[in-house]
């Protein structure tokens, strides 16, 4: 669909705009679910409010609710890539993830609760919501709550690493969904997978900026013309422009995520495998770009043919030569009863 026939292009560019810092869905503005006094205290996200700490409390539970069956076996999976990359995708149709064995841990989903419960709780209206929608919206321009999605944004991302860190100290399998764009972040997350005593694998989905930025368009449109119709739903989560561009400012113009997950391959001795997919366009297959990975716990990171070859003839010979999995006792891990 072209901009000239894409009946929603002057509403995407309102949030574009309204999403600026500075702006009204600014994620640090005074609307952020941080800037209430009745939830957090001098604005800091690790001084929720009693009041607070009872619904992040609530909202852990669900999660884990979600997947009753997923199993204490200390193993990980960190899935990072930008915006809009195919990360989903992978996740379902790629890894060949038995699904209720793994509890996700994705920042978005917590997204997608507190606007729930600000929906239920009336403090969409009263607090989010600010003036700037509520003049569009009065001459019939419509919002959906993902739209606002960046005023939970740092509430969001405190309550998934408070969940992953749960999950880490009772050796709960995990998927670690983020965009994964600072790699000094990276880094750490590999030393607590490693103290936890986990065996990980690292699945970098990776795409150049403007499939990122068309795909989040698109996702967004879909997801708005959806709630249009029906009067339902959250509508589609917009992605800020700022936001979507800085995370590609990595080395040779790829994503930081990308840059990230190699340095939580490199560095992380528990990490058995490291893939890197690729989709240059639209309509062209995802390639694997890197497949590497280590015979042993802390060993070199070699391509995964060579491990799959030893494999492969150990089985011949009626053994087995896959390394069991280090259980240490979790160490260092910050500890977080909310």
């Amino acid at each position: 669909m072209t901009e000239n026939h894409d009946p929603h292009a002057a509403h995407r560019e309102t949030v574009r705009e309204f999403s600026r810092p500075g702006g009204p869905l600014d994620k640090d503005g005074p609307h952020s679910t941080l800037n209430n006094p009745a939830w957090f205290i001098d604005g800091k996200v690790e001084q929720p409010t009693a009041r607070r700490r009872a619904l992040w409390r609530r909202l852990r539970e669900e999660a884990r609710a979600e997947t009753p069956g997923a199993r204490q076996e200390g193993k990980a999976i960190v899935l990072a890539g930008p915006p809009g990359a195919g990360k989903g995708f992978v996740q379902g149709n790629v890894l060949g993830l038995d699904k209720d064995a793994w509890l996700v841990v994705d920042a978005d989903r917590f997204k997608e609760k507190l606007l729930r419960e600000a929906l239920a709780d009336g403090s969409y209206e009263t607090f989010l919501k600010p003036e700037g929608v509520r003049e569009r919206e009065e001459v019939g321009e419509p919002f959906f709550p993902l739209e606002l999605a960046a005023l939970v944004h740092e509430e969001s991302s405190h309550l998934a690493r408070v969940l992953r860190e749960e999950a880490l100290r009772e050796g709960t399998n995990v998927v670690i969904d983020s965009v994964l764009s600072k790699p000094a972040a990276a880094v750490e997350l590999g030393e607590k997978l490693a103290a936890a005593g986990y065996e990980v694998e690292v699945v970098d989905v990776e795409v150049p900026y403007e499939l990122s930025q068309a795909r989040i368009a698109q996702r967004w449109r879909q997801s708005y013309e959806g709630a249009v119709v029906t009067g339902e739903g959250l509508g589609g989560r917009w992605v800020p422009s700022v936001y979507a561009r800085d995370v590609f400012n990595g080395p040779g113009g790829r994503s930081r995520s990308q840059e990230s997950a190699a340095a939580l391959a490199a560095s992380c001795p528990a990490v058995v495998r490291y893939r890197r997919f690729w989709t240059e366009a639209e309509h062209t297959p995802m390639r694997v770009e890197t497949d590497r990975g280590r015979f042993q716990r802390g060993g070199d990171l070699v391509d995964h043919s060579l491990i799959s070859a030893r494999t492969r003839s150990a089985t011949s010979f009626g053994t087995s030569t896959r390394p069991t999995p280090h259980r240490g006792v979790a160490q260092g891990l910050q500890t977080e009863r909310e």
